[in-house]
């Protein structure tokens, strides 16, 4: 069993009053900060391999701006880009992060775009400049009362997303959440704890409106650093919440706004303090990494967003990281971890790219037939993510093809 040692760091991205906002479809800029925005790493060396999580608290990071950060990380640290997987938390009150859906009159954004990856890029300065030997220890507590499957079957055979609160026609939901709050917790020889990873799956769109906000990462990270005496860093990975938000259309309560997403936070802290009850040891090395780019079956006579795409696996002892540039519906991420040869693995959505929407070969069919795939001016309830796919040109597959990529790198690093 060999040496981990780790690094943890942090650098404030919150962009200035008056940048576009990213998320739905009518326009919005930011008119006050509710809370800042970070990116966040988690640097591990083996004294032989160095590997790099950066997560940034933003919708999403298409593969251009993925590899301005890998470029400038490179060029401030000698890390090599290919060694670091850059994640997007998925705020909906972050800065618009694509270029080309920007007007013309989005100067305080652009200006914005042009920092972004020398300040995402000093979170893993400064994990490189704290870098401790640890242990690590993982545990596992379960959430079902905060997020829910979005799509619903309906009395009339459709499915809908979204559909409405106490829609009388719902008949329930058309596929699972997964209620796993993976944390794992790198300990330093004294017991107290240096970094905590929190994987959950959930959408970042409780709070809307014109703040800028981290939504309920933030929070989590918040009461954790209350509520634990060593007030460790916390990194937060988002999972495969394509088809998961935080609103129960059963329910005749919206749930919605900084209250809910603090409510949001506050649970997943609670859960995260009850899974750190019961830690088990968990080998903390080799660390490796492996990626390829994936093939995407595309449909015929149209020109698709984009025809392949990046998928990376950082090893890291027992543990398995796995990117996908994606909005991913979580039916993937729970047949990855189920084909995982580690005993943990945790998917990390809009990873090292974006592609949009990527559903399920059975959502496809649930939906093509009910929906245009033309691109949206506004929200389809009769397909939003099939919709969304299908206008960026692909077919039904994508998300196995990218899940089978994504197995084979985690096995090849075995």
């Amino acid at each position: 069993m060999g040496t981990l040692k780790i690094g943890c760091g942090s650098a404030v991205i919150t962009p200035g009053l008056g940048a576009h906002l990213a998320g739905y479809f009518n326009e919005r800029r930011a008119t006050a900060v509710h809370d800042d925005l970070f990116a966040r790493a988690l640097v591990f060396d083996d004294g032989t391999t160095r590997a790099a999580l950066l997560a940034c608290d933003v919708i999403c990071l298409p593969e251009e701006e993925v590899a301005r950060v890998r470029e400038a990380i490179e060029t401030r640290t000698g890390l090599s880009g290919s060694s670091v997987m850059v994640s997007a938390t998925h705020t909906h009150t972050g800065p618009q992060t694509r270029a080309f859906q920007l007007p013309e009159d989005a100067e305080p954004t652009r200006e914005w775009l042009k920092t972004f990856p020398e300040r995402a890029a000093g979170a893993v300065v400064e994990a490189l400049e704290k870098m401790e030997e640890v242990q690590v220890y993982h545990g596992t507590a379960f959430e079902d009362r905060i997020a829910f499957n979005r799509r619903y079957r309906m009395k009339d055979g459709t499915v809908r997303t979204n559909p409405g609160y106490q829609n009388p026609d719902i008949v329930g939901p058309a596929g699972p959440i997964d209620p796993e709050v993976g944390v794992l917790a790198y300990t330093r020889a004294d017991g107290t704890r240096k970094a905590l990873l929190v994987h959950y799956t959930c959408h970042l769109d409780n709070v809307s409106g014109t703040e800028i906000s981290a939504d309920y990462p933030g929070y989590l990270a918040a009461r954790l650093r209350e509520r634990l005496e060593d007030q460790p860093f916390v990194f937060y990975a988002q999972g495969a919440c394509g088809d998961i938000n935080h609103c129960d259309f059963r329910s005749p309560y919206p749930r919605k706004g900084h209250e809910h997403s603090r409510w949001m936070g506050e649970t997943l802290a609670g859960d995260v303090c009850e899974a750190l009850r019961d830690l088990k040891p968990l080998e903390g090395t080799p660390v490796k990494i492996a990626s390829k780019m994936v093939p995407l079956p595309v449909r015929e006579g149209v020109e698709p967003l984009a025809t392949e795409a990046e998928v990376q696996a950082i090893r890291v002892g027992d543990v398995g990281f796995v990117s996908i540039p994606a909005e991913y519906f979580v039916e993937h991420q729970l047949d990855i971890k189920a084909r995982s040869p580690f005993q943990r693995t945790f998917v990390c959505e809009l990873a090292n790219g974006w592609v949009g929407y990527v559903p399920t070969r059975k959502a496809f069919e649930e939906n093509m037939r009910h929906v245009s795939w033309e691109r949206m001016t506004g929200f389809d309830h009769m397909g939003y993510e099939v919709r969304s796919a299908l206008s960026r040109g692909f077919a039904p597959g994508v998300g196995e093809a990218l899940a089978d990529g994504a197995v084979e790198l985690l096995q090849s690093l075995r």
